[in-house]
C-alpha cells in the first residue's frame, strides 16, 4: 500500500493526480480516496470527493494545511475498524509490478514552469525509524538560481516530533549545516549551491523520509527524489559499504 502527499510553501504550489486504475488497466469503481492528518494525537480522516469529469482520477490541489496531510486509497468496508492511533495497511491495490504510479506536480506561479514525478510513500517505511542518507550532488544543481530539499516524513503514529537533519562533509568530518524538521510533515530546506559537491551528504537521525530535490533556473523547475544509497553502488558488498558510511557519519553528528 502507498500513501501520497502534497507540497506547499511561500514559493511552491502543487497538485496530485491519483488514478483509480492499476497499470494493467484494472479499474476499481468502489475504491475511494481519503485524506488524514494528525491532530491532538489522533489521525483525523476525511473522504475526498471525485470530480465527475474525470472518473478515473482524483485531483488534489494544495491548500494552506497541505504539508501535514496524507492521502490513501481504500474501499469503504476497509475503514470499519479504522484506528485513529495508528496508520494501517488497508489493501494491496497499489502493490503492483510494474509499480503503481501517481503524479505530484509542483509549480511556482502561472507564468513559470512546472515539474512532476511519482509521489508514492510506501507503507513499509511508515512503521520504521532510521537514518536518511542522501548525496546532495546527485540531484542538486550548482548552476541553478536556487536549490531546495523537501523531506517528507510519514510516521504511523499521529505525532508531531521534532528531529534534526544535517549537511555533513564526509572529507572534513564537519557538519556544514543543521536543520530542525518534524514528523508527519513535508519539510523544506534551501540548499546552498556551494555545498553541492560529492563529499556533502544529507543525513537525519531518528526518523526516515523521502528527500526530494527541486532546482529553479530562470523560472524553470527540476524535481526528483533520490534513491537509497546502495542503489548507486555496483558491487556485491554495497550494503556493507553503506553501513560503514552511515557509521562514519553518525560519529560526526553524535
Amino acid at each position: 500500500m502507498n500513501y501520497f502527499f502534497n507540497i506547499k510553501n511561500e514559493l511552491f504550489d502543487s497538485e496530485i493526480q491519483i488514478p483509480t486504475f492499476q497499470n494493467n488497466g484494472v479499474t476499481s469503481k468502489t475504491i475511494n480516496l481519503y485524506k488524514c492528518w494528525p491532530k491532538n494525537d489522533c489521525w483525523i480522516i476525511e473522504k475526498i470527493e471525485k470530480i465527475e469529469e474525470a472518473p478515473e482520477f482524483y485531483y488534489i490541489n494544495c491548500n494552506k494545511n497541505t504539508n501535514n496531510e496524507i492521502y490513501f486509497l481504500a474501499h469503504p468496508e476497509e475503514l470499519f475498524n479504522y484506528d485513529k492511533l495508528k496508520l494501517k495497511n488497508f489493501n494491496n491495490f497499489t502493490d503492483t509490478s510494474p509499480s503503481y504510479r501517481a503524479n505530484l506536480k509542483i509549480f511556482m506561479h502561472e507564468n513559470a514552469g512546472f515539474s512532476s514525478y511519482q509521489s508514492e510513500y510506501p507503507y513499509s517505511m511508515i512503521s520504521k525509524k532510521g537514518t536518511i542518507l542522501s548525496s546532495v550532488c546527485s540531484l542538486g544543481n550548482k548552476n541553478a538560481d536556487k536549490n531546495f530539499i523537501f523531506i517528507k516524513n510519514i510516521y504511523e503514529k499521529p505525532i508531531i516530533d521534532y528531529f534534526d537533519a544535517y549537511l555533513v562533509n564526509i572529507k572534513t568530518k564537519h557538519i556544514e549545516e543543521k536543520f530542525q524538521i518534524k514528523t508527519n510533515y513535508t519539510n523544506c530546506i534551501e540548499l546552498d549551491r556551494e555545498l553541492i559537491k560529492p563529499e556533502i551528504f544529507l543525513v537525519t537521525k531518528d526518523y526516515l523520509g523521502i528527500p526530494i530535490y527541486a532546482s529553479v533556473k530562470n523560472q524553470h523547475l527540476s524535481f526528483e527524489h533520490t534513491h537509497p544509497p546502495h542503489e548507486y553502488i555496483f558491487s556485491e558488498n554495497k550494503f556493507t559499504k553503506v553501513a560503514e558510511l552511515k557509521r562514519e557519519i553518525n560519529e560526526i553528528i553524535s
